[in-house]
């Protein structure tokens, strides 16, 4: 079994709605997914990377910029957890602060494109994300897209520009899922965003999506239950039958 992670930076639950994407709305309509799901204050990048990884909220791990910062009290995150359970892992993405997510060692590969300034950056993390998975034997890949949170920076949350980078996002999340078709993919965002910036507590900017696919999900459901970023790790360690850590704060969204 093998699960991929797809993290759409800055990706609302109505730029989803509005945008033309037919990989993500087949995703969403074969599997199960919610458009509530709630990040972490504060809503940015790094801080809210860093509790989706080890499963605590900002208060705990100490990451509040987006300039990593060690906790003071280390964490046991995601990567270190599978990687310390025989389970291969890999990364992809185009944002070098997200190198800091796992300790060194826990990462059988790990490929950094520095572009995320442009839609074509996002390609190319895809393309040699599909690459890598045709050629090599994972269990978890992480597929990190920055493009979207910087056409929101550069043009507006909900302009038509930032509309254009989540169809090109979801295009690009086509080409890695072509290299592993019948892995169990999650493909959520991080945080949102409103105007041309995000970071407050405003729902625009701490609601995010949130959908899961693959082998012994519901088809074609709406999770009722309240989905918090600090529990994709608990779900991602439950496929893997995995024991999360007492550290942890989040719960399987899965059964």
């Amino acid at each position: 079994m093998s699960v991929i992670l797809f993290l759409v930076d800055g990706m609302r639950p109505d730029g989803l709605q509005q945008a033309q994407t037919p990989v993500m709305d087949q995703l969403i309509a074969t599997g199960a997914h919610t458009f509530t799901a709630r990040t972490v204050m504060p809503s940015i990048t790094l801080p809210v990377h860093t509790s989706l990884f080890l499963g605590v909220t900002p208060e705990r791990h100490g990451n509040t910029t987006n300039i990593w910062t060690p906790p003071a009290r280390p964490v046991p995150g995601l990567i270190d957890v599978l990687h310390q359970a025989d389970k291969t892992t890999a990364s992809f993405y185009n944002w070098e602060p997200l190198r800091d997510l796992s300790r060194p060692g826990s990462l059988d590969a790990a490929f950094f494109v520095r572009d995320h300034f442009a839609p074509e950056g996002d390609t190319r993390v895809a393309r040699i994300a599909a690459d890598w998975l045709a050629h090599h034997r994972v269990d978890f890949a992480f597929v990190y897209f920055g493009y979207t949170d910087q056409a929101g920076h550069d043009h507006g949350w909900m302009s038509a520009p930032y509309r254009a980078a989540i169809e090109n996002a979801d295009r690009c999340i086509g080409i890695v899922r072509e290299a592993l078709p019948d892995a169990i993919t999650i493909v959520m965002s991080d945080h949102g965003g409103h105007a041309q910036t995000h970071g407050s507590d405003s729902a625009d900017d701490m609601i995010i999506p949130f959908i899961i696919n693959g082998a012994n999900i519901p088809r074609g459901q709406c999770i009722e239950r309240a989905v918090h970023i600090t529990d994709i790790a608990p779900t991602i360690a439950r496929l893997f039958q995995v024991q999360s850590p007492v550290e942890w704060i989040g719960s399987s969204i899965v059964e």
